[in-house]
């Protein structure tokens, strides 16, 4: 009985308690209380997950009108939404102290926060669907709290205008779901099954719908040109978009499950996230500020993580978004101003080809073994996400190292297959977790289209920075990711009056011009 209560209560916390920290600083500008609860609630959410992993589901009801579930899916969600929002409220208390406005921006932050806590927990269609729009809207006001700044208000623009036809649409295929199934109880892949099934011929708009809402917070195809123009607002909220809100997308497909799952969207969500994908990918590479390169990866990274839930993997699509989000705060909190010269580290990259290689053979050989038939159906895209992340940090961590030879860098080889074994093995773990609770894989794509998306991102990489095309290519990449006028020169398109053109770009070098 005593667990069940901290259970309950701990799901509560999670949920109630970044709202009382935004609600702290406001009441007390540069106030340490709302990092306080903010934290409180992030332990909350970790104690509701491990009670989970240990009891099994659980939910929650408070005055017939709000109902939260936890089970494992958006337990580990839970866990990243509130630990992000407590990090960007510890930083931003340091960082914006001498803001005038910092007591505003704490009270938003809060308000995101816990919007997004009800698109995790919701137990029902209607509360999912409050918290999405409520969400959008908290940041909207967070992303333009500061509307003096170059660049904010034509960003703040924008992405008014994809909320507008995202949300828009969310609510739409909400009002059909109701008229048809009623409220839609979440948290059951049968429930959600069955709705499917009621909705009858209106299955299929109300999937599209789906699919355009998550693509619209996703940055996704046209819905692409809101997000590198957030690099304008103040670091704190970058992160908190980056590292939270943007994942929105996936946590929705993944939470209504076969509501949102009919084969033709889901053929038409992974062409235009792949699509986008590949074209952030490659115009990530020729960014010459920092917070340009990390917002056009973050667009690459969702797009990817959208493919994912299209071909019904999607536990592998919230271990995405968990490590996603983790990375790019600390990127983000952590980002200069210089970004090293194209080439400058490739001879190193080769010799760290070797290293990745194992680290990915090892990961992929371990997480086999934790999960027996890992390698069939959908869990051959956790398996190989495990694996393609493994090489990367075994790569990364390699090229890193002092030049030398000898005991010492086999000591090091040793270490990195150790941990990309390590790795492997915790990443199967928790997609075996998170499989207990994700929706059923049906009408999806097959699996095996992840496969030639990650083929066709490789060709595109290679053409354009190799071979008889690559001038024409990385010149069109350039001209692709230049200033327009009104945004600071932070977003691609029309180059802004008087500037250089995008060719003949200046890269910064560790400070110095290339």
């Amino acid at each position: 009985m005593v667990v069940l209560w901290v259970s309950r209560v701990g799901l509560l916390a999670a949920v109630v308690l970044p709202l009382a920290g935004g609600v702290t600083g406001r009441l007390r500008r540069g106030s340490s209380g709302c990092a306080r609860l903010s934290w409180a609630a992030a332990v909350s959410a970790l104690t509701v997950t491990a009670l989970v992993a240990i009891r099994g589901p659980d939910t929650v009801s408070v005055g017939g009108v709000l109902r939260l579930v936890a089970d494992p899916v958006s337990a580990v969600v839970l866990v990243l939404v509130t630990g992000v929002g407590a990090v960007v409220q510890s930083f931003s208390t340091r960082y914006l102290q001498s803001d005038p406005s910092s007591e505003r921006f704490a009270w938003r932050v809060g308000a995101v926060v816990t919007a997004m806590t009800l698109v995790a927990a919701s137990g029902d269609l209607a509360g999912l669907v409050v918290g999405w729009t409520a969400a959008g809207l908290a940041f909207l006001g967070v992303l333009s709290y500061r509307k003096d700044l170059p660049g904010v208000v034509s960003c703040a623009r924008a992405l008014r205008r994809a909320l507008v036809v995202g949300d828009g649409c969310l609510l739409l295929a909400a009002g059909l779901v109701w008229a048809r199934a009623g409220n839609v109880r979440l948290g059951s892949p049968h429930a959600l099954g069955v709705a499917a099934t009621e909705l009858g011929a209106w299955h299929g708009p109300v999937a599209v719908l789906v699919t355009v809402a998550a693509l619209a917070r996703g940055a996704q195809g046209a819905f692409s040109r809101w997000l590198p123009q957030t690099v304008s607002a103040p670091t704190p909220s970058c992160a908190l978009l980056h590292a939270g809100v943007v994942n929105g997308g996936g946590i929705l497909l993944v939470r209504l499950g076969a509501l949102g799952a009919w084969a033709p969207a889901m053929a038409g969500l992974l062409v235009v996230s792949g699509a986008t994908a590949v074209r952030a990918s490659l115009l990530a590479r020729r960014q010459a500020d920092v917070k340009g390169k990390l917002a056009y990866s973050t667009m690459a990274q969702m797009g990817f993580m959208l493919a994912e839930c299209a071909v019904g993997a999607y536990a592998a699509a919230v271990i995405h978004l968990v490590g996603h989000g983790c990375y790019k705060a600390s990127l983000f909190f952590s980002s200069g101003s210089a970004v090293r010269r194209p080439g400058q580290l490739g001879a190193r990259a080769v010799v760290a080809l070797r290293p990745g290689a194992w680290g990915a053979a090892a990961s992929l050989a371990v997480a086999a073994a934790v999960v027996p038939g890992l390698m069939l159906g959908d869990g051959a895209v956790l398996a190989l996400y495990a694996a393609v992340t493994a090489a990367a940090l075994a790569g990364a961590v390699w090229s890193s190292l002092p030049e030398g030879t000898g005991s010492g860098r086999a000591r090091w080889s040793a270490l990195l297959l150790a941990a990309a074994a390590g790795y492997g093995a915790v990443v199967a773990a928790i997609g075996r977790f998170l499989a207990r609770g994700a929706a059923t894989p049906v009408g999806t794509v097959d699996a095996w289209w992840l496969g030639a998306l990650a083929v066709a991102a490789v060709a595109a990489a290679r053409m354009a920075h190799r071979g008889r095309w690559a001038a024409a290519i990385g010149g069109r990449l350039l001209d692709a990711g230049a200033p327009v006028q009104g945004c600071d020169g932070l977003f691609r398109g029309r180059p802004l009056a008087g500037a250089p053109a995008a060719t003949t770009a200046t890269l910064v070098v560790e400070g110095r011009a290339a």
